[in-house]
């Protein structure tokens, strides 16, 4: 208040609009003039405060101006608050990125429009994915099985599925009983019962017995049980010089499910939106037909495939509510299309990433296993400089950025730094789902692609305190 009070009558005395009406300079000017020179200095000093203020919040050393609201903690004064040379630099508080506004990550080329989402994406444009001619005369050499033509006793003759059934507790042949890990999918009577004598005793004459919740035993089972396996798989322009990859990645998971009783749906997007091409299937012809259908082209809708792969999920839970759904998603993750509803009124950004997070959560809220894969070739430098597999160097390099930064969530480190929010889409759709995230040579180098999804998916490994600092003592070598 005394800055301002004595620029004020400094300014009155000094001000040039005394000398245009002839008053000599450190003299008083009449009540008119005074009146002139007040509304003059009202926006003049305001201006100059909020330039000021804006210096010295922009500051990353020096003196801070003594801005005590801004500090950590209470607002205490410390020595130069009074003359504006506190030595504590502004560290302005970072604002949630999950939900935020500035979440997406990179930018939409095209204004949209809710017109946009209106159109179904045009599968039969662009560049085709695999050769028509190559699946075609797979699925001619597949069909001679049940002519007897040709027959592959190994593959064929699996009629089971891909996952463990202790896993679910629910199919195969029962082995032993066991108590209940989650929610009780079969009861084991006899050693339910067996377990309610133990407690009660032996002496109990013309009484019953009471079961309690600490008596019931549940049946384990071995064998396999069937999968319903969506492969979403992303066909947009960005995906041009990875197509082997995805060649490679669909020819392994044709090998692991099929003649087994494993359901293998297909959903692609591009442009505007996803499309299922491929309601679930154990026909493979049906797929082949399906797949020559994928052409290359337009954006990258990686939200809406999400959501896609859920609503074929919910149509084959209504056909059997006993699936085993796990889904496939093979992109490079580079997204840049939010869902439809993000562009209503009232959104004046597009948020990507925010739906991204969104429908990975519903995903997990639905039991859904996730798994994604990267075709992008540079996303490899993590697991190489942290000498550990994709999905556990990702996590290990977003920890130690959140201790750097000063963060309380992986998820929130990640979607904060730039070069993290572009490069970790994989993974931060594992995290929100509760998956797993692998890198395409990482998976194709390993004996049985779905194996490793099923067993990473189950062992929801997190790095700990040693592994930081493992890995701190490694990077100070």
């Amino acid at each position: 208040m005394m800055v301002v009070a004595f620029s004020y009558f400094a300014w009155l005395a000094f001000s040039p609009i005394n000398f245009l009406f002839g008053i000599p300079f450190a003299t008083f000017p009449p009540a008119p003039l005074i009146i002139i020179n007040s509304i003059l200095y009202i926006p003049l000093i305001f201006l100059l405060i909020r330039r000021w203020l804006r210096t010295m919040m922009n500051r990353k050393g020096g003196p801070a101006a003594g801005i005590d609201t801004v500090e950590p903690g209470k607002a205490v004064a410390e020595p130069g608050d009074e003359w504006g040379t506190a030595t504590r630099s502004y560290k302005a508080k970072a604002e949630s990125k999950v939900t935020g506004s500035k979440s997406e990550i990179r930018g939409t080329p095209l204004t949209l429009d809710d017109g946009f989402f209106v159109k179904t994406p045009d599968m039969d444009t662009g560049q085709p994915l695999f050769d028509p001619e190559k699946l075609k005369a797979r699925a001619m050499v597949k069909s001679k099985v049940s002519s007897g033509g040709w027959s592959d006793k190994r593959v064929s003759s699996r009629a089971t599925g891909s996952l463990k059934a202790s896993e679910t507790e629910k199919h195969g042949r029962p082995t032993r009983s066991r108590r209940p890990h989650r929610e009780i999918s079969n009861i084991h009577l006899p050693s339910t019962l067996l377990a309610t004598v133990l407690r009660e005793g032996k002496n109990r004459e013309g009484k019953g017995i009471s079961i309690k919740a600490e008596d019931i035993r549940e049946t384990v089972f071995s064998g396999k049980t069937p999968l319903t396996v969506i492969l979403v798989i992303d066909v947009s322009l960005s995906m041009k010089r990875s197509m082997s990859e995805v060649r490679k990645l669909v020819e392994r998971v044709e090998r692991e499910t099929r003649g087994s009783k494993d359901r293998v749906g297909i959903v692609a997007f591009k442009d505007s939106g996803a499309v299922e091409i491929q309601a679930p299937t154990t026909n493979w012809n049906k797929i082949y037909r399906s797949l020559a259908r994928l052409r290359i082209s337009g954006l990258t809708p990686l939200a809406d495939a999400l959501v896609k792969s859920l609503e074929s999920i919910k149509r084959e839970r209504m056909r059997n509510d006993l699936i085993e759904p796990l889904v496939i998603v093979i992109s490079d993750f580079n997204p840049n299309i939010p869902l439809a509803q993000s562009v209503g009124p009232g959104h004046e950004r597009y948020t990507p990433i925010r739906d991204l997070v969104r429908a990975s959560r519903i995903l997990r809220k639905q039991k859904v296993r996730v798994a994604t894969v990267s075709v992008d070739y540079e996303q490899a430098n993590f697991s190489k400089f942290l000498k550990r597999p994709f999905h556990d160097a990702m996590e290990l390099a977003a920890l130690l950025r959140m201790r750097k930064e000063g963060y309380n969530d992986i998820m929130e480190t990640i979607l904060s730094v730039p070069p993290f929010r572009k490069t970790f889409g994989a993974y931060i759709i594992a995290r929100a789902s509760g998956g797993h995230a692998f890198l395409s040579k990482e998976l194709l180098n390993a004996q049985s692609v779905i194996g490793t999804i099923l067993a990473a998916i189950e062992s929801k490994t997190k790095m700990s305190v040693k592994n930081l600092r493992e890995v701190k003592s490694y990077l100070q070598r």
